[in-house]
């Protein structure tokens, strides 16, 4: 999944309520809030469930400046986060 269907899927299915984008670290999302500063962005540039396949580029972009750092990399049965170096196997 990319960057921007996994934000524009995480929009859709939440609300703030403490969840991760599929494929972010979950340590880095929470530990610099990266969910309220995500919401806040949304908000103020006035994107909504009406209009956000219309605001594709935006939120791509957004994506690409904030959130390409905490994307995990995985490789054979490991995830690990580039930033934080937190490495797990999934369950």
């Amino acid at each position: 999944m990319s960057v921007i269907e996994a934000l524009i899927s995480y929009f859709r299915r939440t609300k703030a309520n403490n969840e991760v984008p599929e494929g972010f670290c979950p340590n880095c999302w929470g530990k610099q809030e990266y969910e309220g500063k995500f919401l806040e962005a949304l908000n103020n540039e006035k994107i909504d469930l009406n209009n956000i396949d219309n605001k594709k580029g935006w939120i791509q972009a957004y994506a690409t400046r904030n959130f390409e750092g905490i994307k995990i990399d995985q490789s054979n049965d490991l995830f690990e986060c580039p930033t934080c170096k937190l490495a797990y196997r999934p369950s």
